[in-house]
C-alpha cells in the first residue's frame, strides 16, 4: 500500500513495481494502477508518468489551473534550464504535466542533435474509438 501512495504523490506508476535482488519482481496489479490514477484524477492531476518518456493523461473534461503561462514557464526553468543533479535542498520536484514532457523532448533533441517524436494515442471509450498520431519535433 505503500507503493500505491508513494505513486499517488509522484505521479510515476514505476513506483509501483517492487524490486529486490532477493526476490523476483512484483508488477502492480490493475487494481493499484486504477487507484493511482483515479486518484491523481480527483486531484485535478491528470497526467501520470510510466518512467521517463511515457506519459498517461486521464482526459480532465475540463480547463486545468495548471495549464498556464506560468506553469509552461515554471517547467522550462526547472525541467529545461536547470539540468544540475538534485540534492537534498533542492526544490520539490514537479509533478508530471504535458509541459515536462515537452522540456524533456526538446532538451534531448537540443543535446543529441537529431530529430525526435511524440505518438499521440488515445482511446474513446464511447465508441471504442482507438487513434494515433505523430507530431515530428524538428
Amino acid at each position: 500500500m505503500s507503493n500505491v501512495r508513494e505513486a499517488m504523490s509522484t505521479g510515476d506508476l514505476t513506483d509501483l513495481v517492487v524490486a529486490s535482488s532477493s526476490t523476483a519482481t512484483v508488477y502492480p496489479s490493475d487494481d493499484n494502477v486504477v487507484a493511482v490514477l483515479q486518484s491523481r484524477f480527483r486531484s485535478d492531476l491528470p497526467f501520470t508518468r510510466i518512467g521517463a518518456s511515457t506519459l498517461v493523461v486521464v482526459n480532465p473534461l475540463k480547463v486545468l489551473a495548471s495549464i498556464n503561462d506560468a506553469s509552461a514557464q515554471e517547467y522550462e526553468e526547472r525541467n529545461y534550464k536547470d539540468t544540475s543533479i538534485p540534492t537534498a535542498d533542492s526544490p520539490k520536484a514537479l509533478q508530471p504535466h504535458l509541459y515536462d514532457l515537452a522540456c524533456r523532448v526538446y532538451l534531448l533533441m537540443r543535446r543529441r542533435k537529431e530529430s525526435q517524436s511524440v505518438i499521440f494515442r488515445y482511446v474513446h471509450t464511447r465508441m471504442c474509438i482507438k487513434r494515433s498520431s505523430l507530431m515530428n519535433i524538428l
